[in-house]
């Protein structure tokens, strides 16, 4: 019949292409799904999220940005712990305090004797030098803030609290409430814990050991 049409209608037929624009697609999809696969293969850590961002310029590009914040944070964060640490050495505080910076957070180390005399939890007037640097600190950056309370092991025998957990419990508050009405550092950012002689620094069996244990520490975590 093609023949006859062909022949007798002076024109010929030519067939449609439609069915190589389809199979180029189909060629074209198997080629991604491909090459999906063998990016997959050389990164398995690979995300798909992440994947998918490399295609959205504007992701791409927010990404970076919240990138270089980051770093530039704990750029700034670094700095100031250091400002710190040399602003009490030279105040003379440097037995008094003691600043150490890690990946994860920066502590503030205050021996209990600088803040509060021994079994008591109201903050001494000297105490004013020592968290008013730190309070200038903690006003710069936006991190939360967390004030852990610690004791040695010895039992009280006397006075007001009737375990050293209640004991460090209440020296925590008491830096707590002085950093937010003397310093003005927000409230909502600070937390205050106990672990009274739980969490020891050094060995409790020397006199040493148990000084280094009362202990008032401020974190400031960095994640």
């Amino acid at each position: 019949m093609k023949f006859f049409i062909e022949r007798y209608s002076g024109k010929k037929i030519e067939e449609n292409p439609l069915w190589l624009v389809v199979l180029s697609d189909l060629m074209t999809n198997l080629m991604l799904f491909f090459l999906i696969l063998y990016v997959f293969t050389i990164h398995p850590d690979l995300q798909a999220s992440q994947f998918m961002e490399g295609f959205d310029k504007d992701a791409a590009q927010a990404q970076k940005e919240q990138k270089a914040r980051e770093v530039m944070k704990k750029f700034t964060e670094e700095d100031l712990a250091r400002k710190l640490a040399e602003d009490l050495l030279k105040a003379g505080m440097k037995d008094m305090a003691e600043v150490q910076i890690t990946a994860k957070q920066i502590k503030i180390n205050i021996p209990a004797p600088v803040l509060f005399e021994s079994g008591k939890a109201e903050i001494g007037g000297r105490a004013a030098e020592v968290l008013g640097p730190v309070a200038a600190v903690l006003n710069t950056l936006p991190n939360d803030v967390i004030v852990e309370g610690h004791t040695d092991s010895i039992p009280i025998k006397s006075g007001t609290f009737r375990t050293n957990w209640e004991l460090s419990a209440a020296r925590a508050n008491a830096v707590v409430d002085l950093l937010a009405a003397k310093y003005a550092v927000p409230q909502p950012r600070m937390i205050a814990a106990a672990y009274g002689e739980h969490r020891p620094a050094a060995d409790n069996a020397t006199a040493e050991g148990r000084a280094q244990n009362r202990r008032i520490e401020i974190i400031v975590p960095r994640e």
